[in-house]
């Protein structure tokens, strides 16, 4: 299994946001302040009545509250008491934006970024005339643009980013001439980038990254911006635009550039003296996604200098740096992902071997392919913290340079074909400062000795897809992701038990020989999500210790040897969607509370056990199952009818209800068993109801291949739009993104559960089905 973990290189916030942040009262508490009025308290109470408050981010707007200057969000003069400024940002909230705020007359500030509105940007906005800071950011708003922003001529600060506006940009925006910061990124319009931008003189922040299909006729409005600081323009050609380099140039105060898409590679650079005579003032440049070939470089000297600190080449088709690369003496992170080209290593090393190897602390070139066996070229990068290199062809053998880095923290040299031992000493080099480790899907064998100091605080490891064998030893308790799985290790894993306090969120040992009964000390992990044992050999009944399990989300012990009855304390564990119990020795009646506590569950896999009794209605209270599985049990009694209605389970046939379509295979193995979708008839039905059943599934003229692509369908539609909800979302954030040039892993711990919870949930796909 790979995770979905990729390396991010910490990113200084360049993009500033010019914005006063969210303020409980209006000033120094010393300060004598005058109340609100009543008209704006009520205003506010107004436009909180119309709103759903899901994470109760307005419970301090009280009516009994008479003092509306107290309230979060709420900022109000000093000396006059009237309401400046309305700042919400990231509060989950929904619903209608009340006109009622119009009657806030003295509003200079309203910042609503990054809750779920919908709909049409409101037209009284276009009233509120006095404002000079609108942040509308990362919602859902939609349609175009309206014409009244272009009358709100007193604007500094504009964000329109992050929802789904559309049509084209107006020209009118250009005559909004106060305005310093303008976010229009990441939405869907199309035409020409207006050039009336250039009269935004003021302008230090322009971001115009994905706005759809907008092109740029003339570039030359650019130099008109003179106290530009940010620039992005991801996705935007500039095939056409042949002295992009000299605007760029032309702009004295520019420290962040990102240029990511914009076709560059068609770009005819004019040779140029003012190439090699100019100097940049970059902080930040992203060129990452262009196809750029090495021919570039005699214009990109021009863009680098010695205050460049972060440099994305990502996706492009280079095979090597220029030397010029290495001189470069403030350069912290470079990305070099994905080129298609093959590059020489030890050349590649030496070319940044100037003061630039004493500079750079992150390196990341995930997917590109390199050649050459390193000597001491590596030597001189002794501040290397970060080192990202997965799929990067460094075996057969293990990559031993590495242990001259003495600082990392973070190291992935995954799925890079390593068939090898770790060398001696290997897992000493770091003691308590490494934070990440990932040497999966590679074919490293050997033991893994105890590793209960060698790792910092809230630290990741994922060693799956070896050949590692032996018993599991310490492993420290600062670890927060293990996985071992797919591996050859056996015995048992109390040596959970050896830690006092745990902090895993995610445990899989799965795939491996591990045997003996599952430890009752699963209280210490109150941080668990997700816990994955399966295909071992585990004994005995599961620990009542898994009630503590309080955030578990995913539990997969399919093909162990458990036996007895399921634990009640299991119906603790409320926020579980996927349970998956198949292929063990469990007995007794399937209990009642898996469906009255356990209501979040997408995936109940209970197939080939001895449970007996009868399916118990209460089974029809999971309103999202998507997964249901008792096959191969000792169940009997009429099938609840009341299954036919869970309209989540995946795969619904336009014609037969889901169960009729899928669900026989669900209860094969269980001869007690009878009704639908089930030909057996139970006492009392009626043959014209079973024919007529039969006959409208033989009318289908559905087989059981096209049952399987319908399931698959569903199932692969439903993974892939989960993952992307988990992950997509965070990739796509501009936040994530300007932290470095989308490197993926700002969120790596927290992307990394969500994950394995689908992949989890993935695999309880195909045990339902093909096992």
């Amino acid at each position: 299994m790979n995770p979905c973990v990729f390396i991010i290189f910490p990113l200084l916030l360049l993009r500033l946001e010019t914005t006063t942040s969210n303020q409980v009262g209006g000033g120094d508490d010393n300060v004598v302040m005058k109340k609100c009025s009543d008209k704006e308290g009520r205003a506010l109470l107004d436009f909180k009545a119309r709103l759903q408050d899901p994470d109760e981010t307005l419970s301090t707007w009280r009516a009994e509250e008479e003092e509306c200057c107290k309230w979060s969000g709420v900022t109000c003069n000093n000396q006059t008491g009237r309401v400046i400024e309305l700042s919400i940002r990231f509060g989950g909230l929904k619903g209608e934006i009340s006109n009622s705020l119009l009657n806030l007359t003295h509003l200079t500030h309203l910042d609503l970024l990054s809750n779920s509105f919908h709909g049409i940007i409101p037209t009284f906005i276009g009233s509120m005339t006095r404002l000079r800071h609108l942040d509308l950011g990362w919602n859902h708003f939609n349609g175009t643009i309206p014409r009244f922003i272009c009358s709100m001529t007193k604007l500094r600060y504009l964000n329109l980013g992050n929802n789904d506006l559309n049509g084209t940009i107006p020209r009118c925006i250009g005559s909004l001439t106060k305005l310093m910061y303008l976010d229009l990124s990441y939405n869907s319009f199309y035409g020409i980038i207006p050039p009336e931008f250039g009269n935004l003189t003021n302008l230090q922040y322009l971001y115009l990254g994905v706005v759809g299909r907008c092109r740029v006729e003339n570039l030359q409005w650019l130099s008109h911006l003179s106290h530009l600081e940010s620039l992005e323009m991801d996705g935007i050609s500039l095939a056409k635009q042949n002295y992009w380099v000299d605007v760029i140039l032309s702009l004295p105060n520019l420290s962040f550039l990102s240029l990511g898409g914009c076709e560059l590679s068609q770009v005819m650079y004019p040779y140029s003296s003012s190439f090699l005579n100019s100097s940049s003032s970059l902080y930040f440049l992203n060129l990452r996604n262009n196809n750029l070939t090495s021919s570039m470089y005699h214009w990109m000297f021009s863009l680098t200098s010695n205050s460049l600190h972060i440099l994305s080449l990502s996706g492009n088709m280079l095979d090597g740096i220029p030397k010029y690369l290495g001189n470069l003496c403030s350069l912290e992170y470079f990305a070099f992902d994905n080129n298609s080209a093959v590059v020489n290593f030890p050349d590649f090393l030496n070319n940044l071997s100037g003061c630039t190897s004493l500079s750079l602390k992150e390196f990341s070139a995930y997917g590109s392919q390199f050649i050459g066996t390193l000597s001491n070229e590596i030597l001189t990068f002794k501040n290397l913290s970060i080192l990202g290199m997965r799929s990067c062809n460094l075996g057969p053998h293990f990559p031993r340079w590495i242990q001259t880095l003495k600082n990392l923290s973070y190291l992935d040299i995954a799925n890079n074909g390593i068939s090898d031992t770790i060398p001696l000493g290997f897992w000493d080099m770091w003691p308590s400062q490494l934070t990440y480790l990932n040497l999966s899907s590679n074919n490293i064998s050997g033991k893994v000795p105890d590793l209960s100091s060698n790792f910092g605080n809230n630290s990741s490891i994922d060693l799956s897809s070896n050949r590692f064998y032996g018993p599991i030893t310490k492993i420290s308790s600062t670890v927060a992701l293990l996985n071992l799985s797919r591996n050859k290790f056996y015995g048992g894993i109390s040596f959970l038990c050896q830690i006092v306090h745990g902090f895993l969120a995610v445990l899989d040992l799965s795939h491996n020989f591990l045997s003996g009964q599952l430890p009752d000390c699963l209280w210490r992990f109150k941080e668990l999500i997700v816990l994955n044992l399966e295909h071992n050999n585990h004994a005995g009944e599961l620990p009542t210790s898994v009630g503590s399990l309080i955030k578990l989300e995913s539990l997969m012990l399919y093909k162990n040897n458990l036996s007895g009855e399921l634990p009640v304390s299991l119906k603790t564990c409320t926020r579980l969607n996927s349970l998956n119990l198949g292929a063990n020795k469990f007995s007794g009646n399937v209990p009642t509370w898996i469906g009255e506590n356990l209501s979040g569950l997408h995936v109940l896999i209970l197939k080939s056990n001895n449970f007996y009794g009868t399916i118990p209605l209460e089974l029809c209270q999971l309103a999202n199952l998507q997964i249901l599985d008792l096959s191969r049990n000792n169940l009997h009694g009429n099938i609840p009818s009341c299954l036919n209605n869970l309209t989540s389970m995946v795969g619904k046939n336009c014609h037969l209800t889901q169960l009729q379509t899928f669900a026989p295979s669900r209860y094969d193995g269980n001869l007690g068993l009878c009704g639908p979708p089930l030909t057996t008839k139970c006492l009392g039905d009626e043959e014209s109801e079973v024919q007529s059943l039969k006959s409208e599934s033989d009318g289908d003229g559905e087989d059981t291949y096209e049952l399987w692509g319908w399931f698959y369908i569903g199932g692969g539609t439903g993974f892939v739009t989960g993952f992307w909800i988990a992950c997509g979302a965070l990739l796509l954030n501009r936040r994530g993104r300007h932290a470095f040039f989308q490197f993926y892993d700002s969120f790596k711990d927290w992307v990394y559960v969500k994950v394995v919870v689908c992949i989890a949930n993935l695999q309880k796909l195909r045990h339902a089905f093909l096992v």
